[in-house]
Order: C-alpha cells, then sequence, then structure tokens
C-alpha cells in the first residue's frame, strides 16, 4: 500500500510538472496532436509567412520612420518566441501598421528621423522594451481584463482615422514625389498637390499595376476554386524582385532598399533617462497591439474550434518585445 502510495505521489507530481510546462509553453500540448496534413499545411504556411514578412517588415518600418532592416530585426525573434509561448495556431507575430504609426507619433517629437538616426533608433529600442515590460507585467499580475474596458467604437475610429493617415503617408511613394512628414491628414493633401507635376511616372505605373494585380487576383480567386489557394502576393513580391533586377529600376529614377546590413547589430545602452517621455506611447502601444492581436486570434481560434488565454498571449507579446 506504501509503495502504491509513494509511485501515486510521484505520477502525480510528474503530471503536475507537465501540466505546468504546457501551461507555460502551449506549443508542447499542440505538436502531439498535429498529424501528417497538419505538419505538410503548417510547413507551406511558415514558407509563406517568412517570405512576406520580409516585405512587409521594412515597410513598416519605413512607416514608422526607422531603417529597413529594423523592421527585418523584429520579424525574426518574436515569431519564433510566440511559436513557443503563445495560444493562437495561426497568429503571425511581426510589425504591424497601428504600433508603426503609434511609435512614429510618439518618437517624432523627441528625435527627427533624418537628422538624428542613432538617436531614434535608440528610442524605438527603449520604447519596444517598455511595451515589452509593460505586456509581461499585465500578463503576470492577469490585468487582461482591463483591455475589456476599451470601448469598441473609440477603437474602431482610432483604427479607421489610422487607416486614412497611413494611406495618404504613402502618396509620396506611389507617385515617387518628396513631401515633408505630417500627421495631419490637411497637411498631408496640402503639401501633396502643388507636388503632382512631379510624379515619376515608372513608380506610379509599378504601385498602379501592382495594386491593380492583388485587387483582381483576390476577386478571380474567389470564382475560380482551382486557384483559391494561389499565394498572389508571394508571386507579386517574388515577379517585382526580378524585375527589379533585370529591368535597370535603379537607373530608371525608382526608388529600391538597397543593401540591407547582414546579421543583427551589437547592443547598445539605451536612453533611460528618456523612459519618463515614452511612457503615454508605450502604453498606448500595450493596449492597442494587445487588443488588435488578441482579437485577431481570437476571431481565427472560434472558426477552428479552440481556445486562446488572453493572459497567456499578454506574456507571449511582452517577452517577445
Amino acid at each position: 500500500h506504501l509503495e502504491r502510495h509513494v509511485v501515486g505521489s510521484m505520477a502525480g507530481k510528474n503530471g503536475d510538472s507537465r501540466s505546468v510546462l504546457a501551461r507555460a509553453f502551449p506549443i508542447l500540448g499542440v505538436v502531439p496532436t498535429l498529424s501528417r496534413e497538419d505538419l505538410q499545411s503548417d510547413v507551406v504556411a511558415g514558407l509563406t509567412v517568412a517570405v512576406m514578412i520580409v516585405p512587409q517588415g521594412m515597410a513598416y518600418a519605413a512607416l514608422a520612420a526607422l531603417r529597413p532592416e529594423n523592421g527585418l530585426y523584429s520579424c525574426v525573434l518574436p515569431i519564433i518566441v510566440y511559436g513557443l509561448l503563445g495560444t493562437s495556431r495561426q497568429l503571425a507575430v511581426g510589425p504591424v501598421a497601428m504600433v508603426a504609426l503609434l511609435t512614429s507619433a510618439g518618437l517624432t517629437k523627441l528625435a527627427d528621423p533624418v537628422t538624428e538616426t542613432a538617436k531614434y533608433t535608440e528610442l524605438a529600442s527603449l520604447l519596444a522594451f517598455m511595451v515589452g515590460v509593460i505586456q509581461t507585467a499585465m500578463g503576470v499580475l492577469r490585468l487582461d481584463f482591463v483591455v475589456r474596458f476599451l470601448s469598441h467604437p473609440v477603437l474602431s475610429g482610432f483604427t479607421s482615422a489610422a487607416a486614412l493617415v497611413i494611406g495618404l503617408s504613402q502618396l509620396k511613394d506611389l507617385f515617387g514625389i518628396q513631401l515633408p512628414r505630417d500627421k495631419k491628414l490637411h497637411k498631408i493633401a496640402e503639401n501633396f498637390f502643388p507636388e503632382v507635376d512631379e510624379t515619376h511616372g515608372m513608380t506610379l505605373a509599378i504601385a498602379v499595376l501592382s495594386m491593380g494585380f492583388l485587387f483582381g487576383a483576390r476577386k478571380i480567386k474567389r470564382k475560380v476554386k482551382m486557384l483559391k489557394r494561389f499565394p498572389d502576393a508571394l508571386f507579386l513580391v517574388a515577379v517585382a524582385i526580378l524585375a527589379s533586377e533585370f529591368g535597370d529600376f535603379k537607373e530608371e529614377g525608382v526608388k529600391l532598399v538597397g543593401e540591407v546590413p547582414s546579421g543583427f547589430p551589437a547592443p547598445w545602452n539605451l536612453p533611460w533617462d528618456r523612459v519618463g517621455d515614452l511612457a503615454a506611447t508605450a502604453a498606448s502601444i500595450s493596449f492597442i497591439a494587445f487588443l488588435e492581436s488578441f482579437a485577431v486570434a481570437k476571431t481565427i481560434a472560434e472558426k477552428e474550434r479552440y481556445q486562446v488565454d488572453a493572459r497567456q498571449e499578454l506574456l507571449a507579446l511582452g517577452l517577445c518585445n
């Protein structure tokens, strides 16, 4: 009887430890349930995301007034960390438009991204660290319920306004003209119209053709079932890269990203004396980024019939930063 009790106690402890590990690393509970078909689909999805996140990361870095390589850095480790700690099986963590816009709005008041590039980058690193600390602390203290007090109409209005600002801020790149940075819609419009005559034709043609292809491909995929899984965005990126390489875009005046430094940068000291200046921006990004991410994760989870844990999502997103 004593032997059975000891063995039972040890089995219980082993079960508890496995349960704790599974809660801390949700991937441990998912992997054993995957079939061969699931693994094949995950490999295809992973490769697609890996390719697509490169131009996406660089684009959002530009939106945040950072160098393209900064966007790439934020695409690598966060995905790995979230894959281990997150509870969503489909969410890809990385730069997003709204966070990029909030970052730019908060940092341009403290440093000029053009004339003070190093200082601006250091502030962006500090901001990301602060967001990570806030989200992790919220997860540890079980404060995930706080985001429920954010009004949906307010968030919807903010998202719509951000989309307008993001869209108009891309006019200079679509038309290949020089415009001063501004976050006010009427100022962007005032600066844009006088410069329309300086439009770079080839840049505008590439932008229009790319958008036309994506919109057309989406409509065709809805009607033709055989093309439903066709990776239109991935195909466009591949074609654009080849066209850029063999079409002498640079000589024609089309703006290119250029050479991207290899490897990761060496760590540097962060400007800790500016924590107070970034506190409001960090808090805003912490709430909005989590709410946006969790809304997407929850929608997909309901469709796929599994649960996502808000507290674990906070911890995962915080540690990603």
